[in-house]
């Protein structure tokens, strides 16, 4: 994001879809990529006393990364698409009724 940035402008809420879609979007996506690589666990895994104890809580606590992965990508996918979209378009609207005109 560019530094010199400090007011709420309709170019500002672009660099922030900006942000979202070139640095946010691809980490968290990579993140989840790499919670759903590490989903299971190869031969011999936890082995038979380790799988109770280990393996339930590494599934349950994977299963809950994945899902907050999720929820993460949905909401910037959101953000980055029609919420700051609209608040882009509307902000220019804004201050273009805002203008003062004068008439000849």
């Amino acid at each position: 994001m560019n530094p010199d940035t400090r007011y709420i402008t309709p170019d500002a809420i672009g660099e922030v879809r900006r942000s979202i879609r070139d640095e946010l979007l691809p980490i968290f996506t990579e993140v989840r990529q790499i919670f759903e690589e590490n989903k299971a666990v190869d031969f011999p895994g936890w082995g038979a006393v380790g799988e109770w104890t280990v393996g339930a809580l590494y599934r349950s606590l994977l299963d809950s990364f994945l899902r907050d992965a999720d929820a993460v990508l949905a909401v910037l996918g959101r953000w980055e698409g029609d919420d700051l979209r609209y608040a882009e378009q509307n902000w220019r609207t804004a201050e273009d009724l805002a203008v003062q005109r004068v008439k000849p």
